[in-house]
């Protein structure tokens, strides 16, 4: 174990994150990242000076460095829980500065930074807004006990906010102020920053729970308290080693009814898809060639039979309850 340890040890080391580059420190402060001013992105367009674009370049090496970083650091954790070897597909930054640095809005839907600006400028007032009404939320849903059911339930209120507005203009979002699609770009990168520090800040407590009490069981926080304690290590994808650790605990939970077996399925599904490239219960979908499908599954004969153990519809009709709450998928132009 000593020996594992020192392995693991060196190659985090090795894989250390750079320093931050000096074009973004104005905008850092501790673990927070502000866009600010934007002044940062200037190297990004085509109309930018020499120093801009070399300013760009090395905060985009910065960015590939992090990844190049946490993901050495999570190939080496999930071998230490025995995954031989991981796939790591689809694995997002897990330093939270560099997922929210990583979250800006990408500049092709602007010729010039000044053009870039006046999107900015649209979408500042309505993201602030929202923004402003998830921390006033997450300020009166905070649990007043430390009752641990109450404290699960209200974690997550958050992130859901968050999430909800990826949707902005369709699906439960449909009722969100019209922009045009720049100014919806920048609405969604500026709540992408808070929802990679919103996303870190869960997953550490979720650690810290789980270290004290274990995983929490239905029969001791409710069915509301451990959908809540799922849904945090579901969203937990920049810590995939998090996430197995969960699966493995909730396996046994199973045939006594401790935990929920759809939150079971999709969480596999989740991880495994990121270590091994296959999913078992298909609860995972994707776009391709214009219609949505499950994404690769373990054994495609026995899919809807895996799925009905688990309480799951078939997966034809999974996939149109998908089509019909999100939109088809658009055919590739």
């Amino acid at each position: 174990m000593r020996i594992l340890t020192l392995i693991l040890a060196a190659i985090l080391t090795m894989a250390a994150t750079p320093p931050v580059p000096d074009a973004l420190k104005p905008y850092i402060k501790g673990d927070r990242f502000d866009p600010g001013d934007y002044g940062w992105m200037k190297g990004r367009f085509a109309d930018a000076s020499p120093k801009e674009k070399a300013q760009a370049a090395a905060i985009q090496a910065w960015v590939m460095a992090c990844y190049a970083s946490d993901l050495a650091e999570m190939r080496a954790e999930l071998r230490a829980l025995g995954i031989t070897d991981p796939k790591m597909n689809n694995t997002i930054i897990r330093n939270p500065l560099c997922a929210q640095v990583a979250s800006a809005p990408d500049v092709t839907h602007w010729r010039t930074f000044d053009a870039f600006q006046r999107s900015v400028e649209k979408a500042a007032p309505l993201a602030d807004t929202y923004l402003l009404a998830v921390n006033t939320a997450k300020a009166s849903s905070g649990s007043r006990t430390s009752d641990l059911h109450d404290l699960l339930v209200a974690r997550p209120v958050a992130e859901q906010m968050l999430r909800y507005a990826m949707d902005w203009g369709g699906g439960d979002m449909a009722d969100a102020p019209r922009v045009s699609d720049d100014v919806r770009a920048v609405i969604l990168s500026r709540i992408s920053i808070i929802a990679a520090v919103e996303d870190h800040r869960n997953g550490e407590w979720l650690k810290s729970l789980i270290a004290e009490k274990g995983w929490p069981k239905q029969s001791e926080v409710g069915e509301a308290g451990a959908a809540a304690a799922w849904l945090l290590a579901q969203h937990a994808d920049a810590d995939p080693a998090l996430q197995l650790r969960v699966l493995r605990a909730m396996e046994p939970l199973l045939a006594t009814g401790e935990v929920a077996k759809d939150n079971y399925a999709y969480l596999y599904d989740r991880i495994m898809l990121k270590i091994t490239g296959k999913q078992r219960y298909g609860t995972q979908a994707m776009c391709a060639e214009g219609k949505r499908t499950a994404q690769p599954l373990e054994d495609s004969g026995s899919v809807d039979l895996r799925r009905a153990e688990v309480g799951l519809p078939p997966l034809a009709n999974y996939i149109a309850m998908m089509d019909a709450h999100s939109g088809s998928c658009s055919a590739p132009s």
